[in-house]
């Protein structure tokens, strides 16, 4: 079966969709025009969040001869309206119908002569078959993804600390991971798409997606250095004879709302203390109240300042 045949068969199932909402209608959908095409449209709205024109109705779906397919993302769209992740797997599950229906047609007569139990053991049978055939990728064994991280500036890799992993997976709670020694993580799927949040202390946060069509992919990804956060920590590890100009840095990297949490080591629960701005300043800059040795936990930007930030004491 080709692309644009499937396309029809696509028609077909939009068709019955529609029909769920407005049983009254009977004809095809080459037959809809303006109140239907109208209908068609909040359908899509309501089910998927997302509208076609009437005019992409006209050149697509109401011929009755397609000479070539729509774009892939509308097709994509109106799969989902369908209840399909994509247009990959309405494919997918349109073959299986036809090469059982094929299987029951080309040996119709000596299966329906056959008991009950039998038939039924060759339908399963067929169908597991077929099953293995469109799916060959749980047949093998998972391939191994690597990604490495690199400093955006210098191109070096990030191997001194641990850059944290979030793996996002469709129906399940995310996977935590760290980088290894060398500043990269291996990934064993099946799948073919892998969605992350990357985290790393003074590197901004980045959620990486990858559609990966080539076996043990390896890959480098750039981080891009937190500055600001850097150069605060920087500030509370080194002697500064000039305090003034160290407080006017600070003002303009901070933002005048910015909320400041300091964590408490081996206290979860209270050991978590609010500063805003200035308080903030005063306590890194002046030597009575002075903020040693701060690590930078998670930092927020609001325009090109700081807006949110914790950070934790080390010894």
């Amino acid at each position: 079966m080709n692309e644009v045949e499937y396309f029809y068969h696509l028609k077909k199932e939009l068709l019955g969709k529609y029909q769920e909402t407005y049983p009254q209608w009977k004809r095809p959908i080459h037959d809809f025009k303006g109140k239907e095409i109208a209908n068609f449209q909040e359908l899509l709205q309501e089910k998927v969040n997302s509208r076609i024109s009437e005019k992409w109705f006209y050149t697509h779906l109401k011929p009755t001869k397609n000479e070539k397919l729509p774009r892939m993302d509308m097709l994509d769209l109106l799969s989902q309206f369908l209840g399909f992740p994509d247009w990959e797997k309405f494919k997918i599950e349109h073959q299986i119908e036809v090469e059982v229906k094929k299987i029951i047609d080309t040996r119709n007569d000596e299966i329906f002569t056959l008991p009950s139990k039998e038939k039924i053991a060759l339908f399963v049978i067929a169908l597991s078959v077929i099953y293995w055939w469109v799916f060959p990728s749980f047949s093998k064994n998972n391939d191994t993804y690597q990604f490495c991280f690199e400093d955006g500036d210098t191109h070096l890799l990030i191997e001194d600390q641990a850059v944290e992993i979030q793996i996002f997976q469709e129906g399940e709670s995310p996977v935590f991971q760290k980088t290894n020694a060398e500043g990269c993580f291996n990934w064993d799927t099946k799948n073919e798409k892998i969605t992350f949040v990357v985290k790393a202390p003074y590197y901004h946060s980045d959620t990486i997606s990858r559609v990966i069509k080539n076996k043990n992919h390896q890959e480098v990804i750039s981080l891009k250095k937190d500055d600001y956060a850097l150069m605060i920590h920087l500030f509370s590890n080194s002697d500064f004879e000039s305090w003034e100009k160290r407080r006017q840095q600070l003002d303009q990297m901070i933002s005048d709302e910015a909320i400041i949490f300091q964590v408490e080591k081996g206290n979860t629960m209270s050991g978590l203390g609010m500063l805003n701005k200035e308080e903030f300043i005063d306590r890194l800059t002046l030597p009575i109240n002075s903020l040693k040795n701060i690590r930078i936990i998670h930092s927020i930007y609001q325009g090109e300042k700081i807006y949110r930030l914790r950070f934790i004491l080390d010894e």
